[in-house]
């Protein structure tokens, strides 16, 4: 049997149980007996009023600045175990008499609130709280800060100086710390912190500065997560999860490996995690527009996972964004659309944001056509590119870029693929639109956006990955002639690709690599890099590394074999294990990297092979 449709490949996580007890001895929650634990995220949540205990707000201190007002606060989440819970924050407004749309931020792991987000969502005409969940130092000179009490939901104490645990909690069996003394989603960390994040939303709905029928949420990372998780509170009216959100955590991908399923190993325990923790147990009750902005390599929100994700929605009003050949890591593509989903539902501005670009995936044999039609109402449609791949492990695929044509009459883009028997093939179109005008973001700047199609799929019922070792064709891992097309470029120019898991590159050990570059008279260091992460299945060998510095007025051929390479492991290197290779040129004379996104530099680096 073959699922053409991702979304197809997951099951819809719901149920009913019985309802909450109340709360007792002065703890915002009263432990539930065994056989009262709930079995559904409604039943988790309906019995809890976000309003209900008075905030306490602590103004620790007050910044003006260009027209914007940053205030350190702190305020109660609730009292857990007998003890105050307390989280600080910055509340960042315009200073213009207004009352604004806002939304509450929450960072990511081992991350802070960071005023500067803030200052910059208030120059946007939000006003924002970013809530220090982690607990770590915000200002210097400010001890005040998150204090959880008798709980402790953070990541230990590298991070939390009042760390109980010396790690994040994410099982849901009782300890010292935990809620209830029994099998419960509310002893999992996530849920305090949604508690923390439904406390901040009514934080907001209490300023004068805020417009309370118009707030949303975002976050990124494990904040996008806790975006997802809270989302469903009826006082959101948009959402924006990055890099974090996406359900079907304990579900593995086609061929194995990238389930936390692993970690909830007692009785009942991930049968209780699906229905009322995993993000998609959450997703079918979020009512409000979702925009869901991520990295087509992310290893926190893995790609096959947001649209299955998506389709749980009761609406059809939400958008997929996704920089291709990265991880964790959205370009100012993706930031951008964070604003203007906020001034299209919280400020209600029109922003020409076109609808998911439609596709379809026919079969017939072995030949698979996709086609996309992009919308393009206001002309703004400059570019569509297919990527498609047959490697089931989403977090390391390598996207190749589709030769695709035009439909007759210019409405869109198709591709013919092959289809593998015991292979699974994923195609999605990446479609980019030009904004009116360039638009500052907070990590740069950008004059265009991208929307990402459904992603669409074959999965067969058995997965054979050796089936993948018999595609290898070539032997260049690239020579450049398109560009940079199959890379990503990093600060100061440097590149990346995850070219190397290309089924197509024959990756057998007995090769070595070669790297033809021309100097230019110039003295060259060559900075090397490989990283084995989310291979899964054991295959992760570490980091290896290599420099060598070159010099010459015409070609150069660097050939390295892989005991060149020096590794953080006692193991040799092997060509397929490397998930992700970067490359980085140094002029060792001016002290300055060359930027290989330049033609100038470009012109430095030739090709990169792997030959007998």
């Amino acid at each position: 049997m073959l699922i053409r449709n991702i979304a197809t490949a997951f099951g819809i996580l719901a149920g009913i149980g019985s309802s909450l007890p109340a709360g007792a001895a002065g703890d915002t929650f009263a432990p539930y007996a065994k056989d009262a634990v709930p079995q559904s995220v409604v039943e988790l949540w309906k019995d809890y009023d976000a309003r209900a205990e008075a905030l306490e707000v602590h103004v620790v201190k007050e910044w003006k600045k260009d027209g914007v007002v940053t205030r350190y606060v702190t305020f109660k989440v609730g009292r857990f175990k007998g003890a105050d819970a307390r989280i600080a924050a910055y509340y960042c407004f315009p200073d213009n008499g207004k009352k604004n749309p806002a939304f509450v931020w929450c960072h990511g792991g081992g991350q802070r609130a960071d005023r500067s987000n803030g200052e910059y969502f208030a120059r946007q005409g939000f006003a924002t709280i970013d809530i220090n969940w982690l607990g770590r130092e915000m200002e210097a000179g400010i001890e005040e800060n998150t204090d959880w009490g008798n709980v402790d939901p953070t990541q230990g104490p590298k991070f939390y100086s009042k760390a109980k645990r010396e790690h994040w909690y994410r099982s849901l069996q009782p300890d010292a710390y935990s809620i209830d003394t029994v099998l419960s989603p509310r002893n999992n960390n996530w849920f305090l912190l949604v508690v923390a994040a439904r406390r901040a939303i009514t934080f907001l709905e209490q300023q004068p500065e805020v417009n309370s029928e118009r707030i949303g949420i975002s976050g990124f990372s494990m904040g996008g997560t806790i975006t997802a998780m809270t989302a469903m509170d009826s006082r959101i009216k948009a959402a924006v999860p990055f890099v974090g959100g996406t359900g079907f955590l304990h579900v593995e991908f086609p061929g194995g490996g990238g389930s936390i399923g692993v970690h909830y190993r007692g009785p009942g325990e991930l049968d209780l995690y699906g229905k009322t923790v995993d993000p998609a147990a959450y997703w079918p009750h979020v009512k409000a527009p979702v925009m869901f902005l991520s990295s087509v390599n992310d290893f926190h929100a893995a790609f096959d996972r947001i649209f299955p994700s998506m389709a749980l929605l009761p609406h059809t009003a939400w958008r997929v964004s996704a920089n291709i050949h990265q991880n964790h890591s959205p370009s100012p593509e993706q930031w951008i659309l964070l604003i203007k989903w906020f001034n299209l539902h919280l400020k209600r501005v029109d922003q020409q944001i076109p609808l998911t670009p439609p596709s379809t995936l026919a079969v017939d044999g072995n030949t698979a056509v996709f086609t996309v039609t992009p919308e393009d109402r206001h002309g703004r449609l400059i570019g569509t590119e297919i990527y498609y791949s047959y490697d089931p492990n989403p977090l390391t695929r390598f996207w190749i870029r589709a030769d695709a044509e035009p439909l007759p009459g210019g409405n869109g883009s198709r591709t013919a693929l092959t289809v593998h028997e015991n292979l699974p093939l994923y195609v999605f179109a990446l479609c980019r639109y030009r904004l009116s005008e360039a638009e500052d973001v907070k990590n740069g700047q950008t004059e265009t956006f991208s929307l990402c199609s459904l992603e669409q799929s074959i999965v067969p019922q058995t997965v054979q990955l050796d089936a993948l070792d018999a595609l290898a064709r070539t032997h260049v891992l690239d020579d450049f002639s398109r560009g940079l097309q199959d890379w990503a470029v990093q600060a100061g120019g440097n590149i990346t690709t995850y070219k190397f898991q290309s089924p197509a590159l024959d990756r057998s050990n007995e090769q070595k690599l070669k790297i033809a570059l021309d100097p230019k008279g110039r003295k060259l260091r060559v900075n090397l890099r490989t990283d084995s992460r989310f291979l899964g299945r054991g295959l992760d060998l570490g980091g290896f590394s290599f420099t060598r510095v070159i010099e010459g007025n015409g070609p150069v051929d660097l050939v390295l074999d892989r005991s060149d390479f020096k590794g953080e492991k006692d193991v040799p290197l092997e060509w397929s294990r490397i998930s992700r290779f970067f490359l980085s040129l140094f002029d060792v004379n001016t002290k300055a990297s060359i930027d290989l996104e330049t033609d100038e530099g470009r012109s430095v680096l030739k090709s990169i092979s792997l030959e007998r």
